[in-house]
């Protein structure tokens, strides 16, 4: 410390440099301390504004959702007033749930004995399961004493009750998977009650929405109904179960069970609280449809996380920036002396092999300046020099290698050739040597062979023929699609009678193991616009391979015409397709075995081919039961043509 402090009084530019310094910092603080305290409440105020925009349009969203579930139960009970019968009612509950997929279910419950031969309780139910929508008469229970039925009957109208937890039987449940909000309308023939429709919000489902609107990454948003009970809570656990002020300590959290008051009276509103011992600001509002209230809840972390952000990153550049300017303090008081120290970091680099480091021209016309010019044009014309030796060992280095991968190229793609030439060679031989030696049985010993085994003969014979054929085509294909050869696709193709032929190639060619199920869900006189050519081979190539797989069980063809489109789903009851060579099949001279017969274009070349044709091959990879091929291709005529 004595040390230093010498220095300071033996250097007068470092001691000048200090003292700004220190004057520069004292302004500095002052004036950043009242910008920071301005900003921090505008911050505030702007975080606040975004907020109450976002609890505007959850409630807008929320009252929307409540506005449509009325529209629809007002538009059921208009209906239903018209005609009331079992059948009547099981249909229009199907209709709402099937008009509005946001529902969760919609029901009609009849006063007692309103259908004598019903019994005493008849209710009808629809919900949806999954992708599709269940409706069906309820077994009998005691549903009149059930809020869903109980409020409007007692009430003498419409009305939302209040969140409750029910199985589809009527039974209380206590998951929150099963929690609902139900709009409630009786139904009067000759002002006499006849029965009440039960409209129902999955209240998971309306929490999903409400989440989506999120101003901030922790801000979360809650429901209560009229008694302050939470409908909508991040904890499941406290739907239901809990109410704003169950969960709120009478002596610390006074806070909480004034918002709550403030809440259920229906007001809207800020609210500054604590809650798990962090300052929260809680923006509520009711909505215009029941007793109920939305808040949404904000951390003062997270509304002032910028803010805080900014402050650290403001103080590391005030801190860098005083740093600057003592550097440029000490360097105007030493500035005489610059040069030379400048000069001999320079060399140093140099001398360490670091050439591209410029040493800059000076201006002066003394000999330290002559000296430093001297250093800068020697300095130039090493870089230059080593920057030309470096250019052409890199380019002779980019040179070889690329030399090295062309010749790796050459070599695999030689390599390919053969591999490919000799998988020919071998799937054309073996039938060829079949066709010839019995060729050569039939021409010597035809008269001595008895005339099954001749029929057995010529089949065999056949099959390899058939086997060449189809190789050759694949071929022929696969050399026409890479040369981009175009196709008529103006050909109006009848598909019963399509179909038809395909089943008798199927049933005629080998291997016989299974039948071929065809199902054609057109018109006999519906026909496309397609290349009736392109579009046999590929269905019957994807046959083949089904029933040379599939040992037992099925191959189906089942045509589908669905408005633009044409289907035809190739389905087989074989050992399928696993996971890891689903990307394999698709790729051409990929065979899953390489001691199978084929060449590995069969898929390759019908994708081919049925985008030649403007559509599209693919395999359904959810199918487990065997393998399910999907050719798609346009429907020219559009819809309509369904049987």
């Amino acid at each position: 410390m004595n040390t230093l402090i010498r220095r300071i009084n033996r250097d007068l530019s470092l001691k000048l440099s200090l003292g700004i310094m220190l004057f520069l910092i004292v302004v500095f603080f002052l004036s950043l301390g009242v910008l920071f305290m301005r900003s921090r409440q505008l911050v505030r105020q702007e975080a606040i504004a975004r907020a109450e925009l976002e609890l505007d349009n959850m409630t807008q969203r929320v009252d929307g959702l409540m506005n449509e579930v009325e529209a629809s139960t007002y538009s059921a009970q208009w209906h239903l007033l018209e005609f009331i019968q079992p059948d009547s009612l099981l249909s229009y509950v199907r209709r709402i749930v099937t008009m509005n997929p946001n529902f969760d279910g919609c029901s009609i419950a009849t006063v007692p004995d309103y259908f004598p031969q019903k019994g005493r309780y008849f209710s009808v139910y629809a919900y949806h399961k999954g992708d599709t929508v269940v409706a069906k008469i309820e077994d009998p229970y005691d549903y009149f004493d059930k809020s869903w039925y109980k409020t409007p009957a007692t009430l003498g109208k419409d009305c939302w009750v209040e969140a409750y937890s029910e199985y589809i039987d009527g039974t209380v449940s206590q998951s929150y998977s099963d929690m609902i909000v139900s709009y409630c309308v009786p139904l009067y023939t000759n002002q006499k009650m006849v029965g009440v429709i039960s409209t129902d919000l999955s209240m998971p489902w309306l929490s999903s929405v409400i989440s989506e609107f999120k101003p901030y990454a922790h801000s979360y948003s809650i429901m209560l109904g009229a008694d302050g009970q939470y409908f909508i809570h991040p904890d499941s656990t406290k739907v239901l179960r809990h109410s704003i002020f169950s969960d709120a300590d009478v002596n610390t959290q006074q806070d909480i069970i004034a918002l709550g008051h403030e809440m259920i009276a229906g007001k809207k509103g800020i609210f500054n609280v604590k809650i798990d011992g962090q300052r929260c600001v809680v923006l509520y509002q009711p909505l215009k449809r029941a007793a109920w209230s939305i808040a949404l809840v904000v951390y003062e972390s997270d509304i002032l996380a910028g803010y805080t952000k900014l402050i650290y990153i403001l103080i590391p550049l005030l801190v860098f920036g005083l740093l600057v300017i003592l550097a440029f303090c000490l360097n105007v008081m030493t500035h005489m002396v610059r040069p030379l120290r400048q000069l001999t970091e320079q060399l140093s680099y140099i001398t360490h092999g670091h050439y591209n480091e410029p040493i800059d021209f000076s201006h002066r016309r003394d000999v330290i300046g002559r000296l430093q010019n001297n250093f800068a044009e020697m300095q130039l014309a090493l870089y230059y020099h080593i920057t030309n030796l470096q250019r052409v060992n890199e380019e002779t280095e980019e040179m070889n290698r690329e030399l090295k991968e062309a010749s790796n190229l050459a070599r695999e793609a030689d390599e390919r050739k053969n591999e490919f030439l000799l998988d020919i060679a071998h799937q054309i031989r073996t039938p060829l040597n079949i066709i010839n030696g019995f060729t050569q049985v039939l021409r010597d010993d035809y008269e001595s062979i008895p005339p099954e085994e001749i029929q057995d003969i010529i089949e065999t014979m056949q099959n390899n023929a058939i086997s060449i054929s189809r190789m050759t085509n694949m071929l022929m294909v696969a050399a026409n699609s890479e040369k981009g050869v175009k196709i008529k696709t103006n050909e109006r193709v009848n598909i019963h009678d399509m179909v038809e032929e395909i089943a008798q190639i199927y049933a005629s060619h080998p291997p016989h193991t299974v039948d071929l199920i065809t199902d054609v869900r057109v018109l006999d006189t519906f026909t496309v616009k397609t290349n009736r050519d392109f579009l046999m081979k590929a269905i019957n190539e994807l046959l083949f391979n089904a029933k040379k797989f599939t040992t037992e069980g099925y191959v189906k063809l089942e045509v589908i015409v669905s408005g633009i489109k044409l289907a035809f789903v190739i389905e087989d009851t074989g050992p399928g397709i696993s996971e890891s060579d689903r990307e394999k099949i698709f790729l051409s001279f990929s065979k899953l075995d390489v001691f199978g017969e084929g060449l590995g274009l069969g898929l390759p070349v019908c994708r081919r081919m049925v985008r030649m044709l403007g559509g599209d091959l693919k395999l359904d990879s959810e199918y487990v039961k065997g393998s399910r091929f999907f050719i798609v291709i346009p429907n020219d005529e559009g819809g309509g043509d369904l049987r």
